[in-house]
C-alpha cells in the first residue's frame, strides 16, 4: 500500500546530515515500538514528493523492515522550498487514523468557457478513517456549477467508511462571473466615448 521509499536509521541532527545530502525524518505512532530518526536521500525525498504530499500513504523502509505509514508533516526551507524534515505516522491497515488530504478541482476548463472563476477558499479537507480507506485526495467537480453556486465540506461525497473532521458548513468553493479584464474595460470607455461624440455631433447639426 502507498509507494516505496527507502530511509536509514539517523544518528546525527537534522542540521548535520541536510549537509550531508539528506532529509531528516521521523517514523511515530503505534505501527513502531519506538520512534525512530530517519534520514533520505534528497533525490529520492525530492522525486518522492512530486506525487505525494501531507495525508498520502506510503511504505517507508529501514533495515529492511516496511513500515505502513501515512504524512503527517512536511516542512520546506524558506528561501529554496526544498523539503527539511518530514513526519511519517507509521500504523496498520485497520488503525484508524487522522490526516489532511488536499483537494484536486475537475472541470475547471468548462467554467472558463462559460466565463465564470472558481474561487477556492480551503484546498484541503480533514478526514478519518482506516488507514487502507483513506484517500489520497479528493476530487471535486466543478464542471456543471453556475454563478453564485458554491460548495461546503458536507457537500463532498467521501469513501466509505471514512468520516468527515471539518465543519460541515465551511465553504470550500464559490462561483462568480468573471470580472471584466482591462482591455474589456478601456473597449467599453472607447465605445462609450464615441457614443458621446456621436450625440455631440448631432446636436452641433
Amino acid at each position: 500500500m502507498g509507494s516505496l521509499i527507502v530511509a536509514e536509521e539517523r544518528k546525527l541532527s537534522g542540521r548535520k546530515v541536510r549537509k550531508m545530502g539528506y532529509v531528516p525524518g521521523v517514523i511515530y505512532g503505534p505501527g513502531v515500538k519506538n520512534s525512530m530518526n530517519v534520514q533520505f536521500s534528497q533525490k529520492d525525498m525530492n522525486r518522492f514528493l512530486n506525487e505525494h504530499t501531507t495525508g498520502s500513504k506510503a511504505t517507508v523502509m529501514v533495515n529492511g523492515n516496511k513500515h505502513l505509514c501515512v504524512i503527517k508533516e512536511i516542512q520546506y526551507g524558506l528561501i529554496n522550498r526544498e523539503p527539511i524534515h518530514i513526519d511519517f505516522y507509521a500504523s496498520s491497515e485497520n488503525s484508524v487514523v487522522k490526516v489532511t488530504v488536499p483537494f484536486k478541482f475537475v472541470g475547471r476548463e468548462k467554467l472558463g468557457s462559460n466565463r465564470l472563476v472558481l474561487n477556492i477558499l480551503e484546498d484541503e479537507i480533514e478526514i478519518q478513517g482506516a488507514l487502507k480507506d483513506l484517500p489520497e485526495f479528493i476530487d471535486i467537480d466543478v464542471s456543471e456549477m453556475t454563478d453564485g453556486s458554491e460548495i461546503t465540506m458536507g457537500d463532498i461525497k467521501l469513501p466509505a467508511g471514512v468520516k468527515l473532521l471539518s465543519k460541515k458548513d465551511e465553504i470550500v468553493a464559490k462561483v462568480v462571473k468573471a470580472e471584466a479584464g482591462p482591455e474589456a474595460e478601456a473597449e467599453s470607455e472607447a465605445a462609450a466615448a464615441g457614443t458621446q461624440e456621436t450625440a455631440e455631433a448631432k446636436e452641433t447639426a
